[in-house]
C-alpha cells in the first residue's frame, strides 16, 4: 500500500514541477481555479433578489375610468386601484394620460408593461352582470424582456384580484347594510305574523259568538220584516189623509159660518130688546087707556114686554156665551188644524219611510242565507289562521347581521404558507444550481490546462490505476482550490447562510471531484472530444438535472435521463445541506454522487490510451 501511494505522488509532483518550472502555468492553474467563483459571484449577484428591486421597473398607469353612480352611490374603482397601486410602491408606478403613449413607451422598452383602465371599468364591473366584465388591459412586451414580461403576467392576476377585493369590500358593505336592515324586517314580520295569528284566533273565537247573535238578528230582522210589511199595507193612502185635512178645513168654515149666524141672532135680539123698549114706552105713555078694552090689553102687554125684555137678555148672554164658545172652538180647529197638518205630513212622510225601509228589507232568502255565511266566514277564518300560522312557521330564523367587516368578508381567505425548507432569497435559491454548474465548468477548465493524458517515461511501469490516481490528483487539488474560493465567496463575499457548514463543504468537493471523474473520463475515452462532450452533458444536465425548474414539468426525456445525471445528484445534495431540503437527506445524495465519481475515476484507469512523455519534454498543455 505505501509503495503504491508512493507511485501515486511521484505521479503527481511530476505535475507539480510544471508548476514550478513554468510560473506562468501556475498562474493559468491559479486563474482557472478564480474563475469558477467569480462566474458564480457574477451570476448570483445579478439575481440575488430580484424582487427587492422591483420599485425601480417602470410600469405606466393609464386610468380612463369615468366612474358610475350605482345605487345611490358614486362608485369610482379605477380611481381606488390607481390610488392603491401608487401607494404600493411595488413597481415604479407613473400615471400617464393616454393609452396609446402608454403602448409606444412600452413597444419601445421605455416601460416593463403598461396598464390600462378603460372607462367604461367601473360601470361594467360594479353591477357583476358577468364574469370578468371589467377590463384592465396590461400591456407587455415578451420580446423586449420575458422576465419582465412575467412580471406582468403574475402582476396582472394579482391586478384582477386586488380590483375584485376592492369591489367585493364595497359589495359587502352593502350586503351588511341590507342585512342588518332585513334582519330588523325579518324580526318584524315575525312578530306581525305573531300578532295577526293572534288576533284572528281572537276573531275567530269572537265571530263563533257573533254568529249566533247573527242567527238571532237575521230571525229578528225576518220577523220585523214580516211586521213592517204589515203595517206598510195598513198604512193610509195619501188620498185620505188630502180628505182627512179637507174635512177639518171645511168643519172650519162651517164654523165660521157659525159664528157669522151668531152674530145675526145677536143684532136680530138687539133689534128685538130695542122693539120691547119702544113697545114698553109707548104703553106708558099712553097713561089711562081710551077704552077698558085699551085698558086691558095695555095691562097685559107691559107685562109680556117685561117678559120679553128679560128673555131678550137672557138671549143676548147665551148668545154671548155661545159666541165665545164658537170662537175658543175656532180657535181649537186652528191649532187641530195646524197640528192635522204636520200630522198628515209627518204620516206622509213617515209611510214614505215605512216604504222605503220595506223596499230595502232583504228578502227571506237572504236572510235565510246569513247563518250560513256567518259559519263560512268562521271556518274562512280559522282557515287563515292556519295559513298565517304555517306562513309563520315557514319563515327562517333571524340569522342576524353577518359577523366581521365588509374588508374581512371581501377578503377572508389568506393562505398560510408553512415552508418546511425556507431560502432566504433568489440569490440563494439559485445558489446549488449555480455552484453546480460552476464546478462542472471548473473540471472542463482543469482538463484543459492538464495533460490528462500525457504521462512521464518514467511512470511508464506503473499500474493503471496507479496512473489515473496520479494523474487525478494535481487537478484533484486544483478543483479543491475551486471549492475553497467558490464557498469563501458564498459564505462571506454573499453572506449566504449554511445552517451546516461542513456538510456543505462536504458535498461542494465531491460534487467537484465527481465533475472532475467524469470530465476525466471523457478525455480519456475520446481524447479532446471529450472535451466537448463533457460541455454538451453540462447542457443537458442543466435541462434535466431539475436546477431551474421542476423535471416533472420537462418533457419526458429529460425525465427519463434525470435521475442518471450526475447533477441531479450533486444539486439536491446541496439543497439538503444548505436549506435542509428533502428532509434534510444530503447523505443520501452525497452517497450517490461519491459513488458516481468513484466509479468514473475507476472505469478512467481501464480505457484510452496513454502518451509517454520524456521528462525533458514535458510541456505544459497551454502556450505560456
Amino acid at each position: 500500500m505505501q509503495s503504491f501511494l508512493l507511485a501515486v505522488w511521484r505521479i503527481a509532483a511530476s505535475d507539480l514541477a510544471l508548476l514550478r518550472r513554468f510560473p506562468r502555468y501556475a498562474l493559468a492553474v491559479l486563474a482557472i481555479a478564480v474563475v469558477p467563483a467569480l462566474y458564480a459571484l457574477i451570476y448570483l449577484t445579478s439575481v440575488w433578489d430580484p424582487n427587492a428591486n422591483t420599485h425601480a421597473l417602470p410600469v405606466a398607469i393609464v386610468n380612463l375610468d369615468a366612474g358610475v353612480q350605482y345605487r345611490g352611490r358614486a362608485v369610482d374603482v379605477g380611481e381606488q386601484l390607481t390610488r392603491g397601486l401608487v401607494a404600493s410602491s411595488r413597481f415604479g408606478f407613473r400615471t400617464m394620460p393616454d393609452a396609446a403613449a402608454a403602448r409606444l413607451a412600452v413597444r419601445r422598452g421605455e416601460l416593463a408593461f403598461a396598464i390600462v383602465i378603460p372607462s367604461d371599468f367601473s360601470a361594467n364591473a360594479v353591477p357583476g352582470v358577468q364574469a370578468g366584465a371589467g377590463k384592465v388591459t396590461v400591456i407587455l412586451s415578451e420580446g423586449n424582456n420575458y422576465a419582465s414580461a412575467g412580471f406582468a403576467r403574475r402582476f396582472a392576476e394579482d391586478l384582477g384580484h386586488q380590483a375584485n377585493e376592492i369591489l367585493n369590500e364595497q359589495r359587502w358593505a352593502q350586503v351588511l347594510e341590507i342585512a342588518d336592515g332585513s334582519g330588523r324586517s325579518l324580526q318584524n314580520l315575525r312578530a306581525g305574523i305573531a300578532q295577526l295569528h293572534s288576533g284572528l284566533q281572537e276573531l275567530e273565537t269572537d265571530l263563533g259568538r257573533r254568529n249566533t247573535e247573527l242567527t238571532q238578528l237575521s230571525s229578528g230582522v225576518r220577523q220585523a220584516g214580516v211586521e213592517l210589511r204589515r203595517i206598510d199595507d195598513a198604512w193610509p193612502p195619501q188620498a185620505d189623509l188630502k180628505q182627512l185635512r179637507s174635512g177639518t178645513q171645511r168643519l172650519a168654515t162651517r164654523q165660521r159660518e157659525v159664528a157669522q149666524g151668531i152674530e145675526q141672532i145677536r143684532g136680530g135680539a138687539a133689534r128685538v130688546g130695542d122693539g120691547t123698549a119702544a113697545l114698553q114706552a109707548h104703553v106708558v105713555a099712553l097713561g089711562e087707556p081710551v077704552a077698558p078694552s085699551a085698558a086691558t090689553e095695555g095691562g097685559a102687554v107691559l107685562p109680556g114686554a117685561a117678559d120679553l125684555a128679560a128673555g131678550k137678555v137672557q138671549l143676548q148672554e147665551g148668545l154671548v156665551a155661545i159666541a165665545e164658545s164658537n170662537s175658543r172652538m175656532g180657535q181649537g180647529l186652528g191649532r187641530f188644524d195646524t197640528n192635522l197638518g204636520r200630522l198628515v205630513d209627518g204620516v206622509a212622510v213617515a209611510g214614505e219611510g215605512l216604504h222605503a225601509v220595506v223596499a230595502r228589507l232583504p228578502a227571506p232568502a237572504s236572510l235565510d242565507a246569513v247563518p250560513a255565511s256567518g259559519k263560512a266566514l268562521v271556518e274562512a277564518t280559522a282557515r287563515l289562521r292556519f295559513g298565517v300560522e304555517m306562513a309563520g312557521s315557514m319563515l327562517p330564523a333571524p340569522a342576524g347581521k353577518p359577523d366581521g367587516s365588509a374588508r374581512g368578508l371581501a377578503d377572508s381567505v389568506e393562505p398560510a404558507l408553512e415552508v418546511l425548507a425556507p431560502v432566504a432569497n433568489n440569490g440563494s435559491a439559485f445558489a446549488p444550481n449555480m455552484v453546480a454548474m460552476a464546478l462542472w465548468l471548473g473540471a472542463v477548465m482543469i482538463v484543459y490546462v492538464f495533460a490528462m493524458q500525457n504521462l512521464g517515461e518514467q511512470h511508464a511501469g506503473a499500474s493503471r490505476l496507479t496512473r489515473t490516481l496520479g494523474k487525478f490528483l494535481v487537478p484533484a487539488a486544483t478543483a479543491l482550490v475551486q471549492v475553497v474560493l467558490i464557498l469563501w465567496m458564498l459564505v462571506v463575499g454573499l453572506g449566504v447562510a449554511t445552517p451546516d457548514l461542513p456538510s456543505f463543504a462536504a458535498t461542494m468537493l465531491v460534487a467537484a471531484w465527481a465533475f472532475l471523474a467524469i470530465v476525466h473520463l471523457l478525455v480519456r475515452a475520446f481524447g479532446e472530444a471529450g472535451k466537448l462532450l463533457a460541455v454538451l452533458l453540462l447542457t443537458l444536465q442543466l435541462a434535466a438535472g431539475g436546477g431551474v425548474l421542476p423535471i416533472e414539468l420537462s418533457g419526458d426525456l429529460f425525465r427519463a435521463l434525470h435521475a442518471w445525471l450526475p447533477f441531479t445528484w450533486a444539486v439536491r445534495a446541496l439543497r439538503a445541506s444548505l436549506f435542509g431540503a428533502f428532509d434534510n437527506g444530503w447523505w443520501q445524495a452525497w452517497s450517490v454522487l461519491a459513488g458516481i465519481g468513484c466509479v468514473a475515476l475507476l472505469a478512467s484507469a481501464f480505457v484510452g490510451r496513454w502518451t509517454s512523455v520524456a521528462e525533458a519534454d514535458d510541456r505544459p498543455p497551454l502556450n505560456v
